[in-house]
């Protein structure tokens, strides 16, 4: 606990340093916005951690479809419908961050300054996202790895099985919500 609390306290240090008001641009060429900076990590965090997630599922379920595929090839479409699903977590963080680029235009093109208080919540409101998918990527991909062996003795059971793997994607979907919430109340709030 305490560990845990100097190791917070470490990480949050840098950005109270930093914390300012915003300026209405920079005003000497190369002058860094740490605001700005703080949100487009944002945005690619919620791409990138997400995007982990669908490769680690996508693989897990492609090796899993892979063994069925050498004894039913005529399954082949029934397995590749199983393999998108864990792929489509690295999309909401994709579409989390398009997001961010074309409603938060104004900030990106200079024309709005913010924060680094404000930047560091354009980073927050990637985190659901972000973690949500990396972990249900890889949890649906067991559940479509599982049920490949369902299909294996009885390929009637798909509808099943997808029922099964989208109850994981429910909260991958939750996460993607509350990131998509955060990112336009705060729109308000920056932009004016």
């Amino acid at each position: 606990m305490k560990r845990s609390l100097i190791v917070a306290a470490g990480v949050l240090a840098p950005i109270a340093v930093f914390a300012q008001e915003p300026v209405a641009a920079a005003t000497h060429a190369g002058e860094v916005q740490w605001g700005l900076a703080f949100a487009f990590f944002g945005a690619a965090i919620a791409t990138f951690v997400s995007c982990i997630g669908s490769i680690i599922g996508v693989s897990v379920t492609g090796q899993a479809g892979a063994g069925l595929l050498t004894e039913k090839p005529d399954l082949a479409g029934k397995v590749i419908t199983l393999m998108v699903l864990p792929g489509s977590q690295g999309l909401y963080g994709m579409v989390i961050a398009l997001l961010f680029i074309f409603n938060y235009a104004p900030v990106i093109s200079g024309e709005v300054a913010i924060s680094v208080s404000q930047g560091v919540a354009i980073l927050a409101a990637a985190l659901p996202v972000a973690f949500t998918c990396v972990t249900s990527g890889p949890y649906q991909a067991k559940v479509c790895a599982a049920g490949m062996h369902m299909l294996a003795k009885d390929d009637k059971m798909t509808g099943r099985v997808i029922t099964m793997a989208a109850l994981v994607e429910t909260y991958a979907l939750l996460g993607f919500l509350i990131s998509f919430f955060m990112l336009n109340n705060f729109k308000a709030g920056i932009l004016g």
